[in-house]
């Protein structure tokens, strides 16, 4: 991943950072953290200015999470609802539980798009219910735009100054991101556990 990242940037330059960074933010298997600390480093061995990759994966960022946003506006959630009752009975869902999702978004919406901005893979997967949801889009670009800046600038500078540990660097994301995806499986568990108690105890009533 690291080598075929490397010869994109190299060949491209700014270019390939815009290209990586407004993908990432619309889907989300492309590791930001990555290419971000990848971009740092060569920062230090090549002729990119660290200004100019700051600036540039900031407003590509700020444009992918903004098209994710409004592509996900257009399902709205009475089609969702719909949708979910008529094919959610495959995995037990139903539109009054996602109904309850939603509230629940409305009501942490704010803070769930922050935090969710500095973990790999929900960063991205954050912006659909924000854009279902209609949450108000300045608001949204707002919050979005300061996490992303913040994990922008801080894994650019982190690669800058670990240019000299590659693989110490590297081996630490991995670490980092098989540590986040192994907190999400254990809250996505946790959730479809407590979701069949609860259907079983109504059954019981």
């Amino acid at each position: 991943m690291e080598h075929i990242l490397t010869q994109f940037i190299n060949t491209w330059g700014y270019a390939a950072i815009a290209i990586l960074i407004l993908l990432e933010n619309i889907l989300p298997f492309i590791p930001s953290e990555i290419i971000l600390t990848l971009s740092g480093l060569m920062s230090v061995k090549s002729d990119l200015d660290i200004a100019m990759l700051f600036i540039i994966s900031t407003i590509a960022s700020l444009i992918g999470l903004i098209t994710l946003y409004y592509i996900s506006r257009l399902v709205s959630e009475e089609k969702l609802y719909r949708f979910v009752d008529k094919y959610g009975k495959w995995i037990k869902l139903r539109g009054r539980d996602v109904e309850r999702a939603n509230d629940w978004f409305d009501k942490y919406s704010a803070v769930a798009v922050f935090v969710c901005r500095f973990i790999p893979v929900l960063r991205v997967l954050i912006t659909i219910p924000a854009g279902i949801n209609r949450m108000n889009v300045v608001a949204f670009t707002i919050i979005s735009l300061i996490g992303t800046t913040i994990w922008n600038f801080g894994l650019i500078l982190l690669g800058r100054a670990l240019s000299d540990n590659w693989d110490l660097l590297m081996n630490s994301l991995h670490t980092y991101s098989y540590i986040m995806y192994v907190i999400i499986a254990i809250v996505v568990i946790y959730l479809i556990v407590k979701f069949y108690k609860n259907k079983n105890k109504k059954r019981v009533r």
